[in-house]
């Protein structure tokens, strides 16, 4: 696998996905690297429930203490599950589905363990969250927690999130073993980080790196990144200058012979002003006609 591969040469990414994907821009493994998140998701620890606030976007690792589908008013179309958590303190947590089937009613039993990530609200009878992100933790379905803060991805069409990171994982793990023209990979006493530092940086940021700058557009890999992007543009000037010069102009021969008739059938003479702009050079004049289109 290169940079260079088509995306549709990612197994599971159909013809449909690619077309999507190229609308927005997005033709090979490399074009995927620079698909940046534009926000983050912290999963990197679990959060007790004494600790938590309204608003907070947290997971969550808690017994399961009891499951009702209440019954609903005549003119809703379908009824709510709800599942009540517990912690080791008695804090209690509400998981609130408004769309669900018998079968994830059935997986979710009275004592499994579960992890929940997603936003706490406050509900009449206390905290709650409405359609979390899962694992049955007791029944052996993998954790939810992440060394690294997890990105979030502008998407189009039908894409979803799990799909457009396994894409982007697959481009981060081949740009581990691919080379990428960096223009500034040695930057002086190793000032800003490389272009594949900043990437890692951006799709992967640790738990301690500065959200708030990266949010800003403030943190040194964008910084880096920006940098690299007024390159590419400034070189792909210079190559289009490089190339203008080096064509070879049409050659047009110019006549005066039917401009000297017009003349003489004027029927007066002409002011030395209008002379002047009348007047054209005969001979040979070389001209350059060019529509320089520059794609960044």
């Amino acid at each position: 696998m290169k940079l260079s591969n088509s995306i549709i040469s990612i197994k599971g990414l159909g013809p449909k996905a690619r077309d999507k994907l190229n609308a927005i821009g997005i033709y090979n493994l490399e074009h995927l690297l620079f698909q940046l998140p534009f926000r983050y998701q912290n999963k990197t620890s679990i959060t007790p429930l004494n600790k938590v606030h309204a608003g907070d976007e947290i997971l969550v690792q808690l017994t399961i203490e009891s499951i009702e589908t209440p019954p609903t008013r005549p003119s809703a179309k379908t009824s709510q599950l709800l599942c009540y958590l517990i912690d080791k303190n008695n804090l209690h947590l509400l998981l609130r589905f408004f769309h669900f089937n018998q079968y994830q009613k059935q997986q979710l039993v009275r004592g499994n363990i579960i992890q929940c990530f997603g936003e706490i609200k406050i509900g009449k009878d206390g905290l709650e969250m409405h359609h979390p992100e899962y694992r049955l933790i007791s029944k052996g379905q993998k954790t939810l927690l992440e060394r690294t803060l997890s990105p979030i991805y502008p998407l189009t069409g039908n894409i979803t999130q799990i799909q457009m990171k396994k894409w982007i994982n697959i481009a981060m793990d081949t740009l581990k073993i691919s080379p990428l023209i960096d223009n500034f990979e040695s930057l002086p006493n190793h000032s800003m980080p490389s272009l594949k530092q900043a990437l890692e940086t951006l799709h992967h940021p640790k738990e301690d790196e500065n959200l708030e700058q990266i949010e800003e557009f403030k943190h040194i890999a964008q910084q880096r990144l920006i940098i690299e992007e007024l390159c590419a543009q400034q070189l792909s000037l210079l190559k289009l200058k490089k190339q203008r010069k080096n064509k070879v102009a049409n050659i047009f021969i110019i006549k005066d012979t039917l401009s000297n008739k017009l003349h003489s059938n004027l029927g007066f003479e002409l002011t030395n002003a209008q002379q002047r702009r009348s007047r054209r050079p005969s001979g040979l004049r070389k001209t350059n006609w060019y529509h320089p289109i520059i794609r960044c």
